[in-house]
């Protein structure tokens, strides 16, 4: 009789134990999915097709626009993106070497070439309002500078 008794009480607990079991884990589960971080700097899903550097221009290209095109859609010429350019500290005094009109990212921008000492620079100027969006730098001739070590 006091088998029977008990059998009853365990089927009683049984769904309680179960739900006590399986919470906890359920919990884990939802609490790492929510709080999974990308690493800094990594990529995540939302923007792969993204390039660095990650700026925003006045103007935006549309898919379809040839490069032949993209003259059109400049508001500024390409003599304003090098005076726009070199009024920047960075590269002021600077020797412009190369002006071209590009689209980055979907932005309209000119690059704009600078070189001043060793240094050289790559000046992003937003081809709508001639604001400089980013400067990349890098060493002028640096296959000349490995090559001059050796002698």
């Amino acid at each position: 009789m006091e088998v029977k008794k008990g059998m009853k009480n365990m089927k009683k607990m049984l769904p309680v134990l179960v739900l006590a079991m399986l919470l906890p884990m359920a919990f884990l589960a939802v609490h790492a999915q929510s709080t999974t971080t990308s690493p800094a700097g990594a990529n995540s899903n939302a923007d792969v097709n993204e390039q660095y550097p990650n700026y925003v221009g006045s103007i935006k290209v549309p898919e379809n626009v040839e490069d032949q095109q993209l003259a059109t859609l400049a508001k500024i010429s390409p003599d304003q993106a090098k005076a726009s350019a070199l009024k920047d500290p960075t590269v002021a005094g600077g020797t412009v070497t190369s002006v071209s009109l590009d689209n980055e990212n979907g932005n309209l921008v000119y690059s704009v070439g600078i070189v001043k000492g060793a240094t050289s620079y790559d000046v992003k100027v937003d081809a709508g309002t001639g604001s400089i969006l980013f400067i990349d730098q890098g060493i002028e001739n640096e296959v000349g500078a490995v090559e001059n070590l050796g002698e």
